[in-house]
């Protein structure tokens, strides 16, 4: 039976002790171990240099990147098994991601209306009498409420 494979995001954190020619070589080794693994790369971002908001094993500052791949399950396990024993990687973690559906087109469609439209309503909205605000004090208000409130 064949093995189905899921959409995963490595998203990880390089050591800041590295330079930026060996985090490249790094990220490069990491993106080879992943294609060993029978892992195929749909997106991947470079490692930048960011300051953590928390030390993690005493570093305030780490490179993060971060992979989009396809893989099997059984090949995960094992990936997860070499990203703990690679030093340079203070922290790491993969995540099950779903595939990014086709957009639906919505179906109903809305259009703006015209200049000749909008002024046709403001003349329309001119001619009728403007209502007049009724003031009432706050203890007509107080009874119309109760009115209301007794009939529910």
């Amino acid at each position: 039976m064949e093995q189905k494979n899921n959409n995963y995001e490595l998203s990880f954190w390089f050591s800041s002790r590295l330079g930026e020619e060996e985090i490249e070589k790094k990220f490069d080794n990491l993106l080879k171990q992943l294609e060993k693994f029978g892992a195929l790369i749909i997106f991947s971002q470079s490692p930048q240099l960011k300051q953590l908001a928390y030390s993690i094993k005493k570093e305030r500052n780490a490179y993060f990147g971060y992979i989009q791949f396809e893989l099997s399950k059984d090949n995960l396990i094992h990936l997860e098994e070499n990203l703990r024993l690679n030093d340079d990687i203070i922290r790491f973690i993969i995540l099950n991601v779903k595939p990014k559906e086709k957009q639906k087109t919505p179906s109903i469609t809305f259009r703006k209306s015209t200049y000749k439209e909008q002024k046709g309503k403001i003349q329309e909205k001119s001619k009728k009498e403007p209502q007049k605000e009724k003031i009432i004090s706050l203890e007509e208000l107080d009874k119309k409420l109760d009115e209301i409130l007794e009939k529910e």
